[in-house]
């Protein structure tokens, strides 16, 4: 039987007790409420033969004897009329123009006392004939009212008797009521007892039990199977969630198998990307996505084209697979597939009819994803298969990963090729500026000294020809000695363990050792050690050193001060010397080499050369750059 029915069964039951409950209360007070009036009634019959007697006895007195005899004729009448409907029911009167239904008795010995009663009322009915007929003080008058007051006390003690056994029987009836009522609060309690049971074992058990396999399974226990034994909607419901359970279960294998290709994926992902951003070189890092992608997305082949400087053509730069499986080389930009496939955000599949440059038999399943760089769009790149329906929506996810990864990877390599264009045509610029400033200035000197040492010979000086030659030989040796210092610069870096302060002195302390004739001061209005980058301090100090040559080359100082300081988020170093200077625009970059080697070093290092120098009165040579340039010290 089903949880509902039960319930439904307890309830009407119940409120077929509470029915018959009220219904038994009410027609039990309804009884009651005529025992009440049955009895009235009886108890009213012994105050009737009390009335008869006093009024016989006021006929007999002779006073108003008519009026009496009235009254005792309606007490008479009263009295007949009401012991009638007890014995056989009936009305009755109870008030004066009022009466009444009452029922006949029901208990047999109620019954005979009536009859009884009814017997002696006959005779006293008798007496009371004699009494309404014949004359006060006459013979059968006096004998009547002797007679009267014989039967009188009989017929008191009987209604009385009737009376009491009335009450009697409206006690048993009280009784039997409560009987009754206990009867229904037994049968309350056990209804609410089955009740209590039914719940427990129909409802509260089996909820509990849905309660404990609800928390198995939110803790992650999918094998238990849910079983309830309950009504039908209890095992309905567990059903549904031992159903519920399996699918779950189902689900969760699925996911778990999909997170461990997920991470698979991602975790091959992560190692092709961090094999291709490793390297710089841009042929390898085609050849090398290629190949990881044909690996990662189980393909038969996979190409990469990128876009040419025009941004007309896609061109193959690289492809992994079978010789046959590329059949062209170039494909326009503006074609409907390539066209889709630029104009994209992530990797699209392909129709059997997309891309050229793969041969059909390899265009079964197309995949293909635009390589971007922010919102540049520099190429693609595709794999393809034999196979149909091959890639599915997380293989379209992880090729476009991919595709991004890569646009990366060759835009760094390709930065990279610039940046090392530059270094090399720095470097060139920097060997250019050690020439200029050593090898080439001594060259110039040796040529010098050479056509000297030609005009003394034809003119047979031989002893100022040795010494020239003496000279020569030195000029020699410190161009041997600044080619060697050349080569080394271009293995060594700048020791940074120390500063700028401590470099300065060095190159103070060489150039003062060849040239002592021309006197040198360093200031630092700089309370800091200043600590740079090495290539900071290399064209620094490749600065002051060319400051320092011009000075005592073409200025012909004798005094050379070197400063420096800080100003705000700006270093400077000044270099003055008290030589004959220059006009600085009359220089027309003929013979100034140097200056403009000595700007593209400050240039390279973010900052600013600035020359001040006038016929007569000495050159100022300010270096400038910013502080960022600087390491903590």
């Amino acid at each position: 039987m089903t949880l509902r029915n039960r319930l439904g069964l307890l309830f009407l039951s119940f409120l077929i007790l509470v029915t018959i409950s009220v219904v038994a209360t009410a027609w039990m007070v309804r009884d009651q409420d005529q025992d009440a009036l049955v009895i009235n009634l009886a108890g009213r019959q012994r105050m009737l033969v009390q009335q008869i007697i006093s009024q016989t006895l006021q006929i007999q007195a002779g006073q108003n004897p008519d009026e009496h005899r009235q009254i005792l004729r309606d007490a008479t009448t009263v009295f007949d009329q009401t012991l009638t409907a007890l014995i056989a029911g009936g009305e009755t009167q109870y008030l004066p123009g009022q009466t009444v239904p009452i029922p006949a008795a029901g208990l047999e010995t109620i019954r005979a006392e009536l009859r009884d009663l009814q017997q002696r009322w006959t005779m006293f009915q008798d007496d009371l004939h004699i009494i309404e007929t014949a004359s006060p003080g006459s013979a059968s008058f006096d004998t009547a009212i002797q007679s009267l007051q014989a039967l009188a006390p009989q017929l008191v003690r009987q209604a009385d008797e009737i009376v009491r056994l009335y009450e009697a029987e409206s006690e048993r009836k009280l009784a039997y009521l409560g009987w009754i009522q206990a009867g229904f609060f037994l049968c309350a309690v056990g209804l609410l007892v089955i009740g209590v049971v039914m719940i427990r074992r129909a409802i509260m058990t089996p909820l509990q039990t849905l309660k404990n396999a609800a928390q198995q399974i939110g803790q992650g226990d999918l094998d238990s199977p849910v079983q309830i034994a309950g009504p039908p909607e209890f095992t309905d419901l567990a059903t549904s969630v031992d159903t519920m359970r399996a699918q779950l279960k189902t689900l969760t294998g699925e996911l778990e198998a999909r997170i461990y290709q997920r991470t698979r994926e991602l975790t091959a992902l992560y190692d092709v990307i961090r094999e291709i951003s490793s390297h710089l070189d841009i042929a390898h890092v085609l050849d090398s996505v290629t190949a990881k992608a044909r690996d990662l997305l189980d393909s038969d082949v996979a190409c990469l084209c990128l876009l040419d400087s025009a941004g007309e053509s896609l061109m193959l730069k690289a492809y992994n697979g079978p010789q046959d499986a590329v059949c062209g080389s170039c494909v326009l930009a503006k074609h409907s597939v390539a066209a889709q496939v630029l104009g994209r955000e992530e990797a699209m599949i392909c129709d059997v009819g997309g891309c050229q440059t793969v041969a059909p038999d390899y265009r079964a399943s197309h995949l293909a994803a635009p390589l971007q760089v922010g919102e540049r769009v520099i190429g693609a790149l595709c794999v393809g298969s034999t196979r149909a329906a091959t890639y599915s929506d997380e293989q379209v996810r992880l090729l476009t990963e991919l595709a991004n990864s890569t646009a990366i990877a060759l835009e760094n390599a390709r930065l990279y090729e610039q940046a090392e264009r530059v270094a090399a045509l720095e470097e060139r610029q920097r060997i250019a500026a050690d020439i200029h400033d050593g090898l080439a200035q001594t060259l110039s000197y040796v040529r010098l000294k050479t056509g000297r040492l030609a005009d003394l010979i034809a003119r047979d000086a031989d002893e100022q020809a040795a010494q020239e030659l003496t000279l020569i030989s030195a000029a020699v040796d410190r161009a041997d000695h600044e080619v060697r210092q050349s080569i080394a610069s271009l293995r060594a870096v700048p020791v940074l363990d120390r500063t700028l302060q401590e470099h300065l002195a060095d190159v103070v302390a060489d150039f003062t050792q060849s040239v002592p004739e021309v006197a040198i001061d360093v200031v630092s209005a700089d309370d800091h050690d200043v600590v740079l980058e090495s290539d900071a301090m290399a064209q620094v100090l490749r600065v002051v050193q060319e400051a320092l040559q011009n000075a005592r080359r073409h200025a012909s100082a004798s005094r050379v001060t070197i400063r420096l300081e800080r100003q705000g988020a700006v270093y400077r170093v000044m270099i003055h010397d008290n030589g004959c200077g220059f006009d600085p625009s009359a220089v027309n970059g003929k013979g100034h080499f140097g200056l403009s080697i000595m700007q593209a070093r400050a240039a390279r290092i973010g900052g600013d050369l600035m020359i001040e120098a006038a016929p007569g009165q000495g050159t100022h040579v300010i270096l400038a750059w910013p502080v960022q340039q600087a390491m903590p010290a």
